[in-house]
Parts: C-alpha cells; sequence; structure tokens
C-alpha cells in the first residue's frame, strides 16, 4: 500500500541543490536516459552521490522527475541535459541501494517510480531512510522543513 505520492516523498526527505556545469571530467550522458547517466557516474565516482527528484530545465518549464549526480557540496551536476536546468529539488541515495534496485529491475530507471516492485519508497521502505538516504549528498537547504 502507498503511504505517500513522489511528491510528498521528495518534499520529505528532499534538499534544493544549485545547478553547476559538470567539470570537462564529467561525460555527456544520453539524451533520455537521466537515471543510467546520473548511476554511471557514481559507479565510477565514489565521492559523488546519485540524486533523484524533480528539476525545470529552463524557466516557465514543467517540473520533471529527474535524475542527476551531487558533489556533496549542494550542487547538482546533471550529464544530461545539454545545459544544466535552473532548479534542482531531491533526494541523495546510497550507492548500494541503487545498484540492488537495477540489479532487481535488470534495468537502471526511477528508484522513486518504482512501479516493477510497486513503489516501495512510497510505502513502508519510505519509512527506513538508513537504508538508502546518503547524508553525503545532502544539498544547500532542505525542501519540507
Amino acid at each position: 500500500m502507498l503511504k505517500r505520492t513522489l511528491q510528498e516523498f521528495v518534499l520529505e526527505y528532499g534538499w534544493w541543490y544549485d545547478p553547476v556545469e559538470p567539470s570537462s571530467k564529467i561525460p555527456t550522458g544520453t539524451p533520455q536516459e537521466c537515471h543510467k547517466n546520473a548511476t554511471d557516474l557514481v559507479m565510477v565516482d565514489d565521492t559523488l552521490v546519485y540524486c533523484e527528484g524533480y528539476a525545470l530545465y529552463e524557466s516557465g518549464s514543467q517540473p520533471t522527475l529527474h535524475a542527476w549526480v551531487t558533489d556533496g557540496h549542494g550542487r547538482a551536476i546533471d550529464n544530461t541535459w545539454p545545459k544544466p536546468g535552473v532548479a534542482y529539488a531531491g533526494v541523495p541515495f546510497k550507492s548500494a541501494f541503487i545498484s540492488l534496485t537495477a540489479l532487481k529491475n535488470r534495468a537502471m530507471g526511477s528508484v522513486l517510480d518504482d512501479w516493477q516492485n510497486n513503489c516501495p519508497l512510497r510505502g513502508q521502505l519510505g519509512d527506513c531512510p538508513d537504508v538508502w538516504l546518503d547524508l553525503r549528498g545532502r544539498g544547500k537547504e532542505r525542501l519540507g522543513k
């Protein structure tokens, strides 16, 4: 049974992140594959933290379910979009949790909208942040507090 919506989950556990230009060390990802692109980055650099939530590509656009990485200093590093978005609000996840979810699903997709497993973060698993929350990746300011 789902206890919360995607938006409620992000508000409860999420942070604001400052958009930045990726450094030249960050490879450009494949368009429309943000979850895979962010996962690939954290697998090769353990100083980066996978984040998932909502982002705005440009002013006036609609919030989009999106994934990026952060460097532990509240910065959103997005290697999917051709330029950084204007706003990022999301939750930092442990790499092990991201990897296990991808293995279970045999694909890299959204952990927030994990419909293959009945959206566990929106249910009981969402009440167990010790399992999935990586506070090394916290942003500049909490969303819902």
